[in-house]
Parts: structure tokens; C-alpha cells; sequence
């Protein structure tokens, strides 16, 4: 108790003295001074330099002064989404080492490759931060699918869920000997939310993913909730909601409906769009021919948004929260699309005045969430952990999935 004492204070602050770990704790000088060259064989704190403060500048011992260290190891956080695998490694208070990105392409739709994918962002993220793979004390992963608490998907009718799981806890755990954490991305998004975003300061909030699809993480008196099987803002129900009627996200809905329209224009002048290659079409490109007054572009936007609406409101009668944030890739450019629903959304929620925020953490919302969740394993088994023991054991090739 009294080395978690400590750790829990050393890993909050910069720098700390005895003195003031003493009158923090309430612990006596000599424990204090005990459990912090405890703390140093095991790797978590330096000592700095000592100095002589106040009174002690011209006698006596001089102030010990204590460090966390936050690179006695490394974190990994992973966004294993259906387009893209993309990986940071972090140091212990969350500062961001190195990143990488890889593609995920047509041949890469297997179990094994879904698993090289995986292990290969991590991998070359770790290499960016010029660190070894068995300096990593714990590795979290966002997948698209529902995850429960041991870090599987266990519902059977989804092939596409399966895929994006392929028990991937397990495997990177028997390749690496990683401590590994899979969960959903929605959940991972509230995660970040609550942590660096717009959750900070409410206790109740759904964090949206809307890109290809909506899934969501729901955060209920500042703790996410999961349920049975980790279905907790999975949206199939959506199927059935007069006026929505499938899962399919923002990003998609918009780029879809534009393409389609302009489709329908058959050449006629109409849109600004319609210098856009279609291929190329996103829904960043509408929304800002939307601000300019494009009529096309205004008619896409206004009906995502009467969907959009109807979304939210589902999960304000569901789950009461404070605030509902629509983060992902959407979410820079999606400002438009949320003043529509602010003024659509009264007329389904009573009380009134849900907030409807778009996300400030971008793309990497989900990378974001995964690497506080590393954090929090960590910090919670740091006493089992010993980083310095990790240190001397012998280096293990690096296992590099073939083809990647």
C-alpha cells in the first residue's frame, strides 16, 4: 500500500521531493525514502539531483528530489479499422513517440493477414520511437466490432465482426508475450473524449463514430459501459428507426447521396461538385460546397441532418447524456451537418438542450483511446510489472509478418 502510495503520486507530478511525498502520503520519512529505492530498482523513478532548499542551503542534507520515469517502458495503441491499421507508441504519461499508418487492401481480408496488419503497425510504431519491443508494457487495440471483457467477440452471426477480431488479444499475447487489450472503437473514442476531448467535463456523454458506420461508446456517470457481450452502442437496431433504417455513417450517407444526385443531373449544370471527380467525391468536399450555398451540396447536408436527428435522439432517450460528440475522420469538417441537428433535435428530446459537439481529436481519435486504456492497465499493475526486469531479459527476434 504504501509503494502504491508513492508510485500514484511520483507518476502525477514532474518532479517531488521526500519532504513532499512525506506531508502527500502521510507517510513516515523513512518509508518514503524506502519505497522510492524500491521504486528505483524496479525502474519506475529516478533520483535527480539533490538541492538544498530554504534553510538547508547553508546546512544539513540536501533535499532528495524523485522522477517518474516515464520511458521505463512503452505503450501501443492500435486503430485496427476496416480501411486502415494505424498504430502509436507512447511513452507512460501518454506523449506520443512515433506513429504509422498501413492500408488495408482487398487481399487483406483473412484472419492471418488481419493479425500481420496488426503486428506490423505495432512494430514499425515501436521502431519510430527508436525503442524495442520488450520495452512495451501493454498494447490496446480498437476494432469495429463488439468486444467483451476478455477482449473477444463472441457474437457468431457477423462474419465481418469476426474478421475484424480474429481473437487478436490472444495471438499478439502468444507472439509477444504483450499484455494485450482489445476493445471496440466507439468505446476507445469515449475513452479519448473523456480523457483529452469533450467528455473531460461532463460525467454522461456518447462518443459517435460516423464514418462508414455508427458505433458508439456511451460513458454513464464517468464509467463506459460495456454490457453482457459488449453490444453497448452497437447499431443494428438502427435497422429499425422510422427515418434512419440502416447503420451506415455520416461519412458514407453524404458522399453516397452526393454521388447519386449528380448521377441524376445526367451533365445539366447544377453543383460545383460537379467538377470533382466521383471517385474522388468525400464528404469533407460536399460539406464545404454546402457552406458556400451549393444547392446540392445544401440538400445533401439537410438530410443527413433530419437522420443524423433521429440517431441522437434514439441515444438521448436511451442513455439521458449530457452531450453526444461526433468524432472520427467527419468530424473536422462535419460543423454544417451538427448546426442542422442542434436545431433538429428538440423536436425529439425532452427535455431539450442536449449538446451535439464535433470531436477535436480528428482521425486518431480511436489510437487515442487505445493508448489511455494501455495507460490505465498499466498503471494499475505497475507493481507487477518491474520495467527494469523487462530490461535484462534477452532480446527476441523480432517476428515480422511475411508480405507485409
Amino acid at each position: 500500500m504504501s509503494t502504491r502510495l508513492v508510485l500514484d503520486h511520483v507518476w502525477d507530478v514532474d518532479e517531488v521531493t521526500g519532504s513532499a511525498l512525506i506531508d502527500a502520503t502521510g507517510l513516515s520519512r523513512a518509508t518514503v525514502h524506502d519505497v522510492c529505492d524500491e521504486l528505483i530498482d524496479q525502474g519506475w523513478v529516478v533520483e535527480l539531483e539533490s538541492l538544498r532548499t530554504g534553510s538547508d542551503r547553508s546546512k544539513g542534507r540536501p533535499a532528495r528530489r524523485y522522477a517518474f520515469d516515464a520511458r521505463a517502458g512503452v505503450v501501443v495503441g492500435v486503430d485496427a479499422g476496416q480501411h486502415r491499421v494505424s498504430a502509436v507508441a507512447a511513452d507512460l504519461r501518454g506523449a506520443t513517440l512515433a506513429r504509422t499508418e498501413l492500408p488495408v487492401g482487398p487481399d487483406d481480408a483473412t484472419p492471418e493477414r488481419r493479425l500481420a496488419l496488426v503486428e506490423q503497425a505495432a512494430l514499425v510504431a515501436l521502431d519510430g520511437a527508436g525503442t524495442s519491443p520488450r520495452q512495451v508494457l501493454a498494447v490496446s487495440v480498437g476494432v469495429p466490432a463488439p468486444v467483451d471483457r476478455e477482449g473477444r467477440t463472441s457474437f457468431q452471426d457477423n462474419p465481418f465482426w469476426a474478421l475484424m477480431n480474429p481473437d487478436l488479444a490472444t495471438r499478439l499475447h502468444d507472439r509477444h508475450r504483450w499484455a494485450t487489450l482489445v476493445d471496440n472503437d466507439a468505446n476507445l473514442a469515449a475513452v479519448a473524449e473523456q480523457w483529452r476531448g469533450h467528455g473531460r467535463d461532463v460525467r454522461s456523454h456518447v462518443t459517435l463514430l460516423a464514418g462508414e458506420r455508427f458505433g458508439a461508446g456511451v460513458v454513464d456517470d464517468g464509467r463506459l459501459l460495456r454490457g453482457a457481450h459488449g453490444g453497448v452502442g452497437e447499431m443494428r437496431y438502427l435497422d429499425f428507426v422510422e427515418g434512419v433504417g440502416s447503420a451506415t455513417g455520416v461519412a458514407a450517407l453524404v458522399r453516397d447521396d452526393a454521388r447519386a444526385q449528380l448521377r441524376r443531373l445526367d451533365g445539366r449544370a447544377g453543383s460545383s461538385l460537379q467538377d470533382v471527380d466521383p471517385a474522388r467525391l468525400d464528404a469533407e468536399q460536399v460539406f464545404a460546397a454546402a457552406a458556400a450555398a451549393d444547392p446540392l451540396a445544401v440538400s445533401v447536408v439537410e438530410h443527413a441532418a433530419a437522420l443524423l436527428a433521429r440517431v441522437v435522439a434514439t441515444f438521448a432517450s436511451i442513455y439521458d447524456p449530457q452531450r453526444v460528440i461526433v468524432a472520427g475522420a467527419v468530424a473536422a469538417s462535419c460543423e454544417p451537418l451538427l448546426e442542422l441537428v442542434r436545431q433538429e433535435l428538440d423536436r425529439y428530446v425532452d427535455p431539450p438542450g442536449i449538446e451535439v459537439l464535433a470531436s477535436a481529436l480528428g482521425g486518431d481519435v480511436v489510437t487515442v483511446g487505445a493508448v489511455k486504456r494501455a495507460l490505465d492497465h498499466v498503471r494499475e499493475h505497475a507493481l507487477d510489472i518491474a520495467p527494469a526486469t523487462l530490461r535484462r531479459q534477452p532480446e527476441v527476434p523480432d517476428w515480422i509478418p511475411p508480405g507485409v
